[in-house]
């Protein structure tokens, strides 16, 4: 998110665009699940809806190879931003993730995809593990191999064939809570439940 200071707000291309003037708003009371500390890759990990609420502000870095780097504050900044528009940025943010529905705690694995996962864990000798399912640090997913689930992951089978077991945290469950692990077209597919509508991994996953 960094530049060399020749845009700023009030620059063509980097404005806050999203409620500027704030005189006399109320403060938030919506929890501070995200604060101005924070990497902005830290963030969309969390929270990849973020990328709208950071859009309308004038923030559109979000691939940008310094945001697991700077913090949000700092990004800002570099754009610009005066105090109190990275407050608001910062409540808008919180206030939306506060009002956003709740995901259910499950996950669904297909009889296909968990015969496919099964093939893959034989191939690769890895038939005694179980796969999670991570976030990455662009907001999407990927799957690795782990022997056991980690301290607080949930795990999922398919009950025909129970000898593969999917691993999720209980962060990517606030993302993918409710969704179905497929294998179709010869690929395998994550078809993400919309809850309240939008797609939880902010269009960066394979979800249809």
């Amino acid at each position: 998110m960094k530049n060399d200071g020749s845009q700023g707000v009030s620059e063509p291309g980097v404005q806050v665009t999203k409620r500027p003037d704030r005189t006399g708003r109320k403060p938030s009371t919506a929890t501070a699940h995200v604060h101005k500390g924070m990497t902005v890759s830290d963030i969309l990990i969390r929270h990849p809806q973020a990328t709208e609420i950071m859009a309308e502000y004038g923030l559109h870095c979000f691939g940008c190879s310094a945001n697991d780097m700077e913090t949000l504050e700092e990004g800002c900044l570099g754009h610009g931003f005066e105090p109190i528009d990275i407050e608001n940025l910062v409540s808008d943010i919180n206030e939306m993730i506060e009002n956003m529905p709740a995901k259910p705690q499950t996950l669904i694995i297909t009889e296909e995809a968990a015969k496919q996962i099964g093939k893959i864990a034989s191939a690769e000798g890895k038939a005694n593990e179980g796969l999670s399912v991570l976030a990455d640090e662009h907001g999407g997913f990927f799957m690795e191999f782990r022997k056991d689930a980690e301290h607080g992951d949930k795990t999922f089978q398919n009950e025909k064939v129970p000898e593969v077991k999917i691993f999720a945290s209980m962060l990517t469950l606030q993302r993918i809570g409710g969704s179905t692990i497929d294998f179709r077209e010869d690929r395998f597919k994550l078809d993400v439940e919309e809850v309240g509508g939008g797609c939880a991994c902010g269009g960066n996953c394979a979800c249809k």
